[in-house]
């Protein structure tokens, strides 16, 4: 009896709480979570460790890009290759800031000529634990030399560096509360009760012109395959596909904001709005609420209850409201 409790409180102690595995390293319980700006530009792809992060979180920016966030609870999982590192946007420094995250970019949105709270501004006030490669280029970030394209779409860094950095910079690795968690996952043992659910062996969702995503449901391995206008997305480490347990859609306004680029404004300060969740073959509705731009992120379900995930790796995608009529379900 006490070798069977053992097992059982060793197991609940590194649950990975993001994706509800029980594969956390030591050194990772009860640790903050690492949040990477990772660019997705046509000369960005394939992105290095693109099948690595717990969590990709996705949204719009200027002239209809998309920027991906790579969250990982655990150091460990992050490549000794991992980007291309792109510029980081406010919106996803408010997120950041609501998961607690030390937050990993190459350079960052500036509005000081404009009167605008842009990145940098965002990550000054919010007093944001920030690593940032144009500072630091050489010594924790680095250039690919294999890829034949611009400069800018070639900034790695790697796990090792990203340990020195945090050691360097003498930034705490313990979080300071759990209330991070966007979502409660479920673990292994468990699953997602089948009420109110339908099928759903894919949905499509639109950004703007030419980011199109179809996630495209494999009922062996019982993952939804991540496809970029038609285009399986791959590794550029290791050339796998990205596949996901978990697809979450949340539908938000953006505006356009008065810059030369054309930056976007994530309207999250509407308090809350509606969204979609697929997992396992099929799909419900959600909602979505923040407290405030860096609050902590929640997700419900239709009965206004916590929303629960099957346990595993997730896409986020924060899609403008207004082209809530092009997804596709089926």
């Amino acid at each position: 009896t006490e070798e069977s409790t053992t097992d059982v409180n060793e197991v609940s102690r590194n649950i990975n709480p993001l994706t509800g595995v029980a594969d956390l390293s030591e050194d990772a319980i009860g640790a903050r979570p690492i949040a990477i700006m990772v660019e997705n530009s046509p000369a960005a792809r394939p992105q290095w460790g693109i099948t690595t992060p717990d969590i990709v979180g996705e949204g719009v920016a200027e002239g209809g890009i998309t920027r991906m966030m790579w969250i990982y609870a655990d150091a460990n999982k992050i490549p000794e290759k991992v980007g291309p590192i792109r510029s980081a946007r406010h919106d996803f420094v408010e997120l950041a800031k609501g998961l607690d995250a030390i937050f990993v970019h190459w350079g960052a949105s500036d509005g000081s000529k404009v009167g605008l709270t842009l990145g940098y501004q965002t990550i000054r006030s919010l007093g944001i634990n920030n690593i940032d490669g144009k500072k630091y280029e050489g010594s924790y970030f680095f250039r690919d030399t294999t890829r034949k394209t611009s400069i800018e779409h070639r900034g790695i860094t790697t796990q090792t560096a990203l340990r020195s950095a945090i050691s360097d910079f003498g930034y705490s690795t313990t979080a300071k509360t759990n209330n991070w968690q966007p979502f409660n996952v479920i673990t292994d043992s468990q699953s997602v009760a089948s009420t109110n659910l339908e099928n759903c062996s894919s949905i499509s969702v639109t950004f703007s012109t030419g980011f199109t995503h179809t996630f495209r449901y494999d009922t062996i391995e019982k993952r939804y395959y991540n496809y970029l206008n038609n285009t399986v997305m791959t590794d550029g480490n290791n050339g796998k596909s990205m596949a996901v347990e978990n697809v979450i859609v949340l539908y938000v306004p953006v505006t356009t904001l008065n810059t030369n680029e054309g930056h976007k404004e994530w309207n999250w300060d509407i308090g809350s709005g509606e969204g979609y969740y697929v997992s396992n073959g099929v799909g419900q509705e959600i909602t979505w609420s923040k407290a405030g731009k860096t609050a902590p992120l929640k997700i419900q379900d239709m009965n206004n209850q916590e929303l629960v995930i099957n346990p595993g790796q997730s896409w986020i995608g924060v899609v403008p409201a207004g082209n809530k009529g092009l997804t596709q379900v089926q």
